[in-house]
């Protein structure tokens, strides 16, 4: 079997950019709960990090309605648009944005997630992520386009998109009033520094930084920009690893998510574990099979017992073959 190029799964996304254009328009829409909660709820967190609060931007909104629409017809989850009955093939989230009437000279990004239900699930999966992380707290934006639409039986089900731009334009309003926003409230203290991350590339923002990989079938295990994915073809062995020391109290989280064709007894396996440098003793921390399958989850072990031991951090799969599992790993944190 070969391995599968797409998988039903949330994934985020995130695209900074500084543009120029020109001319107005404006937009009316509506907004369901959870979009107002998600405005609600970043703007909550830029008050906590110094940044100024967002108006919604019905253009923006317009645009991010649309493109949720397209990715859910056209079954894919770009920034590019890859098909519409609206925008060119390959249009831009500027250029979207532009033919909706939000074409200034100013700042503009767009995050992306599929997958995900609630407005606290996608601002906790971006929250995670530094890239989208940055773009919700970057004090350049002053408006924001919130969508999210639900397509049954489509690839991914739910589909978010968020488009920032730096220029405050005539469709802007609160969720609630059609008032602009208030002036930024007053800088707060700063926050303490969140403890360090000890590992490279830990939210697989490039292929090459940071990860050994390995497979069976001479396939990149790391999807750049995404997440990792081990399995996912029958009798093979994959695995995913980083030289670590481990710091007194250190803790290892990531997030998992498991799909799988096989039923019990479950055959295809990933196991967590810790390799001396010699790669003579090996400590399994976690093992997951087909078992586990299901939606992303957050794992967290406690490994201040193996402090100052310096060796391999590895994520490694076994596949039989019987029916396919794939094993995605994403937002992997060594902290201590």
């Amino acid at each position: 079997m070969f391995r599968l190029k797409i998988a039903m799964i949330p994934l985020t996304a995130t695209l900074l950019f500084l543009f120029a254009i020109s001319a107005v328009a404006s937009a009316d829409t509506a907004y369901d709960s959870d979009e107002r909660k998600f405005l609600e709820l970043i703007n909550e967190y830029r008050a906590q990090n110094g940044a100024g609060p967002l108006a919604l931007s019905d253009d923006l909104t317009v645009a991010s309605e649309r493109h949720n629409e397209d990715m859910a017809e056209f079954s894919f989850f770009a920034h590019d648009t890859v098909g519409s009955s609206r925008y060119p093939a390959g249009s831009q989230p500027w250029d979207r944005m532009a033919a909706e009437g939000y074409d200034y000279n100013t700042f503009k990004g767009e995050n992306l997630a599929v997958g995900y239900e609630t407005a606290e699930e996608v601002f906790q999966a971006w929250k995670d992520s530094p890239s989208h992380n940055a773009a919700m707290l970057d004090p350049n934006y002053k408006v924001v386009g919130v969508s999210r639409i639900q397509v049954p039986r489509s690839t991914f089900d739910w589909y978010w998109t968020t488009d920032f731009g730096g220029f405050v334009d005539p469709s802007a309003r609160t969720a609630d009033s059609g008032e602009p926003e208030d002036p930024p409230p007053p800088r707060p203290e700063p926050q303490p520094e969140p403890p360090r991350n000890l590992l490279e590339n830990s939210d697989f923002a490039d292929q090459d930084t940071g990860w050994e990989q390995w497979a069976t079938d001479g396939a990149m295990l790391v999807l750049k920009g995404e997440f990792a994915r081990l399995g996912g073809y029958n009798d093979g062995v994959d695995e995913l690893r980083q030289e670590v020391r481990i710091a007194p109290g250190a803790r290892l989280s990531y997030n998992v998510r498991i799909t799988t064709e096989e039923s019990a007894p479950f055959g295809d396996r990933l196991t967590v574990r810790l390799t001396d440098e010699g790669r003579e003793r090996a400590t399994v921390l976690r093992r997951y099979t087909g078992e586990d399958a299901g939606k992303w989850r957050r794992e967290t072990i406690d490994l201040s017992e193996y402090a100052g031991e310096t060796g391999y951090l590895s994520f490694a799969a076994g596949t039989d073959e019987d029916g396919l599992t794939s094993f995605y790993i994403d937002n992997v944190r060594l902290v201590g």
